[in-house]
């Protein structure tokens, strides 16, 4: 008997330390991303790198997603829009490089560096696409 409780004593401690070690953000990011968007109700953390974290969130009824470091410094936000609010250059920029095509998803998407551009999920013979294009309609990789 007291084997079998220092077993079950011992995978609980373990399965305790796993679940700490798998954290999914750190409380600077936490804080940071309180800070800048502090009217944003979270959906879920996720670690994209070993010190990079991504928080999706909703922000007056928009989806959206942010980055941020594991010291607390905003790498980027993506920031779901309707497709009608996309500029109109970055429409006629897509419109003549997919002809055919639907938008079916579009994301502002900021960065530190103040990079700026347009993130479009697309549809074209019944294939799910991405593209990202500059804010005077220019493809970027």
């Amino acid at each position: 008997m007291k084997y079998i409780i220092s077993m079950m004593t011992l995978l609980l401690v373990g399965s305790l330390s796993l679940t700490a070690q798998q954290k999914n953000t750190t409380t600077a990011a936490e804080k940071a991303f309180a800070i800048k968007f502090p009217k944003a109700t979270v959906v879920k953390w996720i670690k994209e790198k070993k010190n990079e974290y991504e928080v999706e969130f909703t922000l007056n009824g928009k989806k959206g997603s942010a980055n941020f470091s594991g010291t607390g410094e905003w790498l980027e936000t993506e920031m779901g829009i309707l497709a009608n609010e996309l500029p109109t250059i970055v429409v006629d920029g897509f419109t003549k490089q997919f002809q055919g095509a639907t938008i079916t998803e579009a994301f502002l998407v900021e960065s530190s560096t103040g990079k700026k551009y347009y993130e479009i999920e697309y549809t074209i013979k019944s294939k799910k696409r991405e593209v990202k294009i500059d804010g005077t309609g220019n493809l970027i990789d």
